[in-house]
């Protein structure tokens, strides 16, 4: 933080809310994509583990369902045996009677045997998925303090998938072949031929056992799903392993805070994000909001990117040099709603220096010029420091702390309807909610 010591506690809530609210959207709308954050040296990316834990979970749930049906069937092998013996319990064997009487009474009697091929071959898929995911949770690295929530929401959602998958497992039919069923998965050759087997015997009783056809289906999802879950761990390690500035974790912080004013006062039925990875889209009726972090839309037009250059004393400057000049506000907002237009640009400011304040409305204010947009917004915590350094900065004090009576303020700066707009979010508990309150007033004039 610029001007002062970053204080631990703000760390830790600003890194709770940032994560806990993108994973939260990634569960409301059940986005199956990764959105990629861009980060200087490595991006940062949400949701992709997720996504593919809950459609693990999904597939975890449906064999559930086939194991129920198994049961419900009860399709074991029938074993008749003849026994003899003082006891009546049983059928009795009436031409064997006579052999036997009066000392004793042959009768036949039936037991189930559970140990049918079908049967193992669906404790084994259990013990091998949840070897797979007790793998994969022991593979996420350890992360750092600000990183430390998004570890901790992806162990939960493997240990979900581990904890249902072991109470499949034992289930009272499926408990008795739990130590074959482990030696049965641990050998590749063995499944494969238990496989052939199983789809051989339901082909032949295609009515009684068309729940194991289902079984061997939902095991090619399984392992497809565990390569994609896998791939998705990978990539999350990648992202554990990032140490963030304590500026872009404010960043971040800043985006959980407009992505869930944006819900609140737009209240999309549906989200989605982009094949780039880059953007997400979130919808409602006919109206459509694009959410861009870090990056710039195609279609979006920068002034600058467009210019011409050139040496003071001679030659011109390449044309690709003053492309990259173009600003990237950390985040880019294009609303289309009823056929109308309308874009608007955050830049996130963790500084409580009224001097900075000063620098990213200037900053922001330019963004407005150079991509013509509606709305440029400054999102900082309330300024408390340096108020002499400068007379340009001394004279904006009174400003800026007028405006902290009503958490920011809207500055009306042409007829033509921009905005220039600051709005305070203090990084704690107790100013969630009013930074919410001023977000959505931000999106109300805007949109």
């Amino acid at each position: 933080m610029s001007g002062s010591s970053v204080s631990s506690d703000e760390i830790s809530f600003m890194a709770e809310y940032a994560w806990t609210t993108l994973i939260a959207l990634y569960e409301r709308f059940r986005l199956d994509k990764r959105l990629r954050l861009r980060n200087i040296d490595s991006d940062i990316v949400i949701g992709g583990n997720a996504a593919a834990a809950l459609k693990l979970l999904h597939v975890l749930n449906e064999l559930s369902m086939v194991v129920r049906e198994i049961l419900r069937r009860i399709s074991a092998i029938v074993v008749e045996e003849l026994e003899v013996s003082g006891s009546a319990r049983g059928r009795v064997a009436t031409k064997l009677t006579a052999k036997y009487l009066p000392a004793a009474l042959p009768v036949y009697r039936t037991r189930l045997e559970l140990e049918t091929p079908a049967n193992l071959l669906l404790a084994a898929t259990l013990v091998e998925l949840r070897a797979w995911l007790q793998v994969l949770i022991e593979r996420l690295p350890l992360a750092s303090p600000e990183l430390a929530l998004l570890r901790k929401l992806a162990v939960k959602n493997l240990q979900e998938l581990f904890r249902r998958c072991a109470y499949i497992l034992y289930e009272p039919v499926l408990r008795p072949l739990l130590a074959k069923a482990q030696l049965v998965a641990s050998n590749p050759r063995r499944l494969e031929e238990l496989e052939r087997e199983v789809e051989l015997e339901a082909l032949k009783k295609p009515r009684e056992l068309r729940a194991y056809l289902r079984l061997l289906e939902l095991r090619k999802l399984l392992k497809e799903d565990v390569q994609v879950l896998k791939r998705e761990v990978e990539e999350l390690g990648k992202t554990l392993s990032l140490s963030l500035r304590p500026g872009k974790l404010y960043e971040l912080y800043g985006l959980a805070l407009v992505l869930k004013a944006l819900i609140e006062e737009l209240k999309p039925s549906s989200a989605d994000v982009a094949s780039n990875e880059q953007e997400l889209r979130l919808g409602s009726n006919s109206d459509i909001v694009s959410v861009f972090y870090n990056a710039l839309p195609e279609s979006l037009e920068s002034k600058v990117a467009k210019a011409r250059a050139v040496g003071l004393i001679d030659g011109e400057v390449d044309k690709e040099l003053i492309a990259k000049l173009r600003g990237l506000p950390d985040t880019i907002i294009r609303v289309l709603r009823g056929g109308q237009k309308k874009t608007l640009l955050l830049d996130y400011k963790y500084s409580r220096e009224y001097k900075y304040l000063s620098q990213a409305r200037f900053k922001v204010l330019a963004y407005l010029y150079e991509f013509d947009a509606d709305c440029g917004v400054v999102v900082a915590p309330r300024p408390s420091m340096g108020s002499e350094e400068d007379e340009e900065t001394y004279d904006h004090k009174g400003f800026y702390d007028e405006i902290a009576k009503h958490c920011g303020a809207s500055i009306f700066i042409d007829t033509n309807g921009k905005i220039l707009a600051v709005v305070y979010a203090d990084p704690c508990k107790e100013a969630v909610e009013s930074s919410l309150k001023a977000l959505r007033v931000i999106i109300r004039l805007c949109t």
